[in-house]
């Protein structure tokens, strides 16, 4: 059986306050080219479907429209949340779905979910374990555990599991081989003190783990303990990470195989460092149009107006800092902050309300908010 093994899509992500929604819809289609191609039996998705709890409604409707194309091929589709989705939400005709080979688990409900599959080499049960807190077990577990590593151990533990036949498990976790932490990016959320650890121990008994949660393509240990990474890159610390499809391939017990496939993005990402005047010259010609940028000005004298300059150059420039001695002497970097100037006073409002509040603005209080702000104007007007 063939799998295509993905996470993290993060759909209705934004980089430095750019909407990435066509990048998405960009990769989501490259994804079902190679899917009509290679014709996989299945498809994981493990966690971060979406960037926020509440997801908006273009970033619902563009997973809706994937999910119809993987129906439409055939291919059964697993699916579980991670820490970005909101659990609950993501069941939503689950089990209208499951009639249509689309297995959903966005909560633990006491037990792992398992599918089982059959082909010329006999049985293979997919396991389904969403994103774990140890509070999660209170309802279930006389003694609930203390960390996240007792937390997946307890539950597994109680896994009908057959070793003769193959298992596979998809997880959404912070997973760490003893002392060694996976290599993370700038676009994930930052742990503390590893208290989400789960030390990799806990999965070397399946066939293959397909892990959700970091963003950097990359195994654990083992070949078959894998994160597949996101599908783009949510970072500029992620402009050199290979994106792509890890594919995974099982015939009989103990023989799997796994490889990648490239994705190619839209837009680009790069990081451009060099004086004001190379950066405005021939040299740096290519970026002008089709990446995103992150540009470092490195004058030690002071500029006029070079984010002003660099913007009439470079169109996708969403970040401009400052890095001379003197700052990095001082610790710090200027950094102009792109995406607020690029924003209306009313989605700079609408976007501190949601951040300070957990959920968006209603349409009545998006009506007040422009009534004062249209008072406003009118007051500038008169003072001026």
């Amino acid at each position: 059986m063939k799998f295509f093994h993905l996470a993290d899509l993060h759909l209705g992500r934004k980089l430095l306050g750019e909407s990435l929604i066509e990048e998405q819809r960009y990769i989501l289609e490259e994804i079902m080219k190679n899917v009509r191609v290679e014709k996989p039996d299945g498809i994981f998705i493990c966690g971060d479907l979406y960037d926020k709890y509440i997801p908006s409604s273009e970033a619902v409707a563009l997973f809706d429209s994937f999910l119809e194309a993987l129906v439409k091929e055939n291919c059964e589709v697993f699916i579980i949340s991670g820490n970005h989705d909101g659990a609950s939400r993501l069941e939503f005709a689950s089990g209208l779905l499951k009639k249509q080979k689309v297995h959903i688990c966005g909560t633990y409900k006491g037990k792992i979910e398992s599918v089982e599959q059959k082909d010329e080499y006999g049985k293979l049960t997919v396991y389904l374990l969403p994103f774990l807190r140890p509070d999660m077990l209170r309802a279930y577990e006389k003694n609930c555990p203390q960390t996240y590593h007792e937390a997946v151990k307890q539950v597994l533990k109680e896994l009908p599991y057959n070793k003769k036949e193959r298992n596979l498990l998809l997880t959404h976790q912070f997973v760490v081989d003893g002392q060694m932490f996976p290599e993370t990016s700038e676009s994930e959320i930052k742990l503390i003190g590893g208290i989400e650890a789960v030390d990799v121990s806990c999965f070397e008994r399946f066939d293959y783990t397909a892990l959700g949660h970091i963003h950097r393509a990359q195994k654990i240990k083992t070949e078959w303990i894998r994160y597949a990474g996101s599908p783009l890159a949510y970072s500029f610390s992620e402009v050199n990470d290979k994106k792509g499809i890890t594919v995974v391939e099982l015939k009989e017990k103990g023989n799997c195989s796994v490889r990648k496939i490239l994705l190619h993005p839209k837009t680009k990402l790069a990081v451009l460092k060099d004086k004001l005047e190379n950066l405005l010259s021939e040299a740096y010609q290519e970026f002008r149009t089709g990446y995103y940028l992150s540009i470092r000005v490195t004058d030690e004298e002071i500029l006029e107006y070079p984010v002003q300059r660099l913007q009439q150059v470079f169109s996708g420039m969403l970040e401009c800092r400052i890095e001379n001695r003197r700052t990095l002497a001082q610790g710090i970097m200027e950094t102009a902050d792109l995406s607020a100037i690029k924003k209306t006073p009313e989605s700079l409002f609408a976007e501190f309300y949601e951040k300070q509040n957990g959920i968006p603005m209603n349409e009545i209080e998006k009506q007040i908010l422009r009534a004062v702000l249209g008072e406003m104007e009118e007051m500038k007007g008169e003072t001026n």
